[in-house]
């Protein structure tokens, strides 16, 4: 599948859950600013992800991959996102503006910056990621 067609697919799954047009979601869209998703509908969204594309997205996917990355480093002190982490998660999620992985980041406050492209991106590589197997398999 293109990015484009793991676009159009996401978009008809989110209209359904948020209940916007589908012409108002963009790659840029921020789910919950923009489009009015709450973590139920974050939810919901992953469990349709993983219903109609066969990958699994998990709540902290980003969270346990920056801390995996960050051997012996500290991802959070006093609740807030460390500077390693906010490196991090800027490189996880370049489809999110850098400036809002600012200090004083919550680890909460990772959900409220999901943007369309996010979700499109890391479907498109678990996708890969699923072929490359499949085809070392055989």
């Amino acid at each position: 599948m293109t990015d484009q067609e793991i676009f159009e697919t996401f978009r008809t799954l989110a209209c359904g859950v948020v209940g916007v047009r589908e012409a108002d979601i963009t790659l840029a869209s921020n789910l919950v600013e923009d489009l009015g998703a709450e973590s139920i509908d974050l939810l919901d969204l992953t469990f349709l992800v993983e219903e109609k594309f066969g990958v699994t997205i998990e709540p902290n996917e980003f969270e346990k991959e920056a801390r995996r990355r960050i051997p012996g480093g500290e991802y959070e002190r006093d609740g807030l996102l460390t500077e390693a982490a906010l490196l991090e998660l800027r490189q996880l999620m370049p489809e999110v503006d850098p400036t809002r992985f600012a200090p004083g980041l919550r680890k909460m406050d990772i959900p409220s910056l999901l943007t369309v492209g996010v979700f499109v991106h890391i479907i498109g590589r678990k996708l890969k990621a699923r072929e490359q197997e499949t085809s070392h398999g055989h």
